[in-house]
């Protein structure tokens, strides 16, 4: 079973990745800046191994390279769910969702251990409307510029940079009732539950042949299990 990294881990999709991680036996390493959330993640372990869960109190902001890379020590799989949730203004926003993230993004790319990486983003992160979108996902696209561009642009950044980074290294995977959703060139307008963000993160973190893939995803009609294996089959990719 993998060990895994997962940074922001207090947020409301890393929660669910770390139950649904844990319950399949993977090792969670979930990072928290608050150490009055270590319970709630404990919480998570499932009762026959309660070691698959390790909560770790850390600052992602303030962590430097040498940090970063020795948190790497021993991890298979990093996932980032990390974010300021509008804390802090523009400039923390930056330092948390660009500078931070692409600084575990390239430690992530040096430790020989780790072959996942996995963002947690947003549909929102496209320099331009989507070809595929219809009027009412520009609409969406756009408003959500106009109100937060600057988490905007700090999303898409980072997206960027680890999708061209992987290509670089060609990392092969740097990049649950029945849950339907529409992933790959998703449209943009709707909405999708963060029970099916994690079970469509868990599930692409299962696969070797889906790294390098750039995936919106929101609520759809086809099963979970189905879209990961259209999207890995097809090597789907949301980017233009």
């Amino acid at each position: 079973m993998a060990r895994i990294l997962l940074l922001g881990g207090h947020g409301k999709v890393a929660l669910r990745i770390t139950k649904l991680l844990a319950e399949q036996n993977h090792h969670v390493v979930s990072v928290v800046r608050n150490a009055e959330h270590i319970a709630d993640i404990r919480a998570l372990a499932p009762t026959h191994n309660i070691k698959l869960v390790e909560p770790v109190v850390a600052s992602i902001e303030d962590a430097d390279d040498e940090v970063a890379a020795r948190m790497m020590v021993d991890i298979d799989w990093v996932v980032w769910s990390a974010g300021a949730g509008g804390k802090g203004g523009p400039e923390r926003t930056k330092a948390v969702d660009e500078v931070a993230a692409k600084r575990f993004i390239k430690a992530a790319l040096e430790a020989p251990s780790v072959t996942k990486f996995l963002i947690v983003s947003t549909s929102s992160a496209h320099r331009e409307p989507a070809s595929w979108w219809n009027g009412d996902d520009i609409a969406t696209f756009k408003q959500s510029w106009s109100n937060i561009g600057v988490y905007c642009q700090c999303r898409l950044n980072t997206d960027e940079y680890l999708y061209e980074e992987n290509r670089k290294t060609k990392k092969s995977g740097l990049a649950g009732h029945i849950r339907k959703v529409d992933l790959g060139k998703a449209r943009k307008a709707g909405s999708v539950m963060r029970d099916d963000v994690a079970a469509t993160a868990v599930e692409l973190l299962k696969r070797n042949d889906v790294g390098g893939l750039w995936l919106d995803l929101l609520g759809g009609d086809e099963p979970i299990e189905a879209a990961v294996e259209r999207v890995a089959a097809q090597q789907i990719t949301a980017k233009e």
